[in-house]
């Protein structure tokens, strides 16, 4: 019984996550710090870090698969790597934040990542 009631409270919590159905770079930013404390384990965890964490990585993972062969990203970047690489963007452009997620995983690659000229 708790675990039916543990699995639909974290259901109905991941569907509220993005209830509005906009997902910014604030809000991105918030679950990368979220997987920042789970990493550290430093005793500072939030009761949800582990739902943002989660989503922060499928997120991002997700994004560049979909943008591998439209960008000129690595065909090996692991998805740990991809995870830093968005998430040191996310803290070092807070202006930007206010854009879409999608846009800043692309805007964090490209910058990572540029196309060389042919």
């Amino acid at each position: 019984m708790l675990k039916t009631i543990t699995a639909l409270v974290l259901a109905l919590y991941a569907t509220a996550a993005c209830a509005d159905g906009y997902l910014d770079g604030n809000k991105l930013f918030q679950r990368y710090q979220a997987k920042e404390r789970m990493v550290q384990d430093s005793g500072q965890q939030l009761a949800t870090d582990a739902i943002d964490a989660g989503f922060y990585i499928g997120y991002v993972q997700g994004a560049t698969e979909a943008l591998t062969g439209v960008l000129c990203i690595p065909e090996k970047l692991s998805a740990s790597h991809a995870e830093e690489i968005v998430g040191s963007y996310l803290e070092s452009h807070a202006g930007k934040r206010k854009m879409a997620a999608s846009l800043l995983v692309r805007q964090a690659l490209e910058e990572a990542y540029p196309c060389r000229k042919k």
